[in-house]
């Protein structure tokens, strides 16, 4: 008896966490061509759809460029902020955390004006228990639909499912 019910449990986990994995993607922000000038990265961005828990990798050569998250204004004048993060090892990998419009520029020379500037809009994590395709880029909503987000930018822990515990006390009720 004992032995069945072990077994319908790692049968009943096992399909679970089958159709419950959420794959997170990372984005090399430019793809082959990176993090650099002359590049149309509204382009390159208009075809995919970032959601949290999806990682930005911006790659260049150190020393040379950096990364830096400013909001829709700052965006827009190409201004950098004094207490603004700026990213420089040439291999920056971001976590987005929270939905919500993204603005990542250039803080060197004019790289920014000359076009080297990425906003991105972060939808939330798909739904595990039924899932379904990506939305084609014209069911994703309009930006101004979102909530803007100045949430620091920094890897939170992410959650933890409750529903192994839920399992496990649901198979071993005294």
């Amino acid at each position: 008896m004992a032995l069945s019910r072990a077994l319908i449990l790692v049968v009943l986990i096992a399909s679970i966490f089958s159709t419950t994995m959420v794959s997170a993607k990372d984005f090399v922000v430019g793809d082959e061509s990176g993090w650099t000038t002359w590049f149309d990265y509204q382009s390159w961005a208009s075809n995919k759809v970032f959601r949290v828990g999806d990682t930005l990798t911006f790659k260049y050569v150190a020393g040379k460029d950096n990364v830096v998250r400013v909001n829709g204004s700052d965006f827009q004048s190409c201004s950098i902020p004094r207490t603004s993060i700026v990213l420089s090892s040439g291999h920056d990998t971001i976590v987005l955390t929270t939905t919500g419009r993204r603005w990542y520029i250039s803080g060197v020379a004019n790289h920014c004006k000359i076009g080297q500037k990425l906003v991105i809009t972060v939808l939330p994590q798909q739904n595990s228990w039924f899932p379904s395709p990506s939305p084609s880029p014209s069911s994703v909503p309009a930006p101004e639909a979102l909530p803007p987000s100045d949430s620091p930018w920094t890897a939170s822990v992410p959650r933890r499912s409750m529903l192994p515990k839920k399992l496990f006390n649901l198979f071993h009720k005294n």
